[in-house]
């Protein structure tokens, strides 16, 4: 949601694209990632989809690494630790702050966990301490995040790690999976999962 929202900004603002912000380039980057992987990441091409000479691109960053820096940062506090803020201090059951993280993690975009992005993501951290860093952060956030709301379930702290450690790798792998065998059969599961996930705390008893 956030990758998208950000490049319809910059499309709305195509008379001052000469004074793109540092906010404009990072979700470029990140939408690059998720067409064709880091690679795709570059200065010449991201200028052509933001409608803008190179120069634009130096007023922000040293260079193509302190942009891809930027944009693993903007990637972990915006579509994590953001998310994470907003269940533990706007949703008030924690039953509904699980329902709400598994319905927005199960959408059908390219930045969710297991998505285009983060895949590509993943790749590029086996060969990039920088990303690998990076993933192994926010894998440990979003289980966190989750392991303490099935903590507040009912769930013993093991029982509640391991609830969410089922959760997320189910969550990171059905978005893999609905790539391959498309959205209609993906949908066609999709709510028992989530309700199988909602339910742990009581399975696992």
């Amino acid at each position: 949601m956030a990758v998208y929202m950000a490049k319809q900004q910059a499309h709305a603002n195509a008379d001052q694209s000469e004074r793109l912000s540092k906010h404009d380039w990072i979700v470029a980057a990140l939408q690059e990632v998720g067409n064709g992987g880091v690679a795709q990441v570059r200065i010449e091409v991201l200028a052509r989809a933001l409608g803008v000479t190179k120069g634009s691109f130096y007023w922000h960053f040293k260079d193509r690494d302190a942009l891809l820096g930027e944009m693993l940062r903007f990637w972990q506090q915006s579509l994590t630790s953001a998310v994470g803020r907003f269940v533990r201090t706007k949703i008030e059951t924690p039953r509904d702050r699980l329902s709400y993280l598994l319905g927005l993690a199960s959408e059908d975009r390219s930045d969710v966990p297991g998505g285009t992005i983060e895949h590509a993501l993943r790749e590029w951290a086996r060969s990039s301490e920088l990303a690998r860093h990076a993933i192994s952060d926010v894998d440990s956030e979003r289980l966190t995040i989750i392991a303490e709301i099935y903590r507040d379930m009912g769930m013993s702290k093991s029982r509640a790690a391991a609830a969410a450690l089922l959760a997320l790798s189910h969550l990171i792998g059905v978005n893999v999976i609905h790539r391959d065998v498309g959205l209609q059969a993906f949908r066609a599961q999709r709510e028992v999962c989530l309700e199988f996930l909602l339910e742990l705390p009581e399975r696992m008893q």
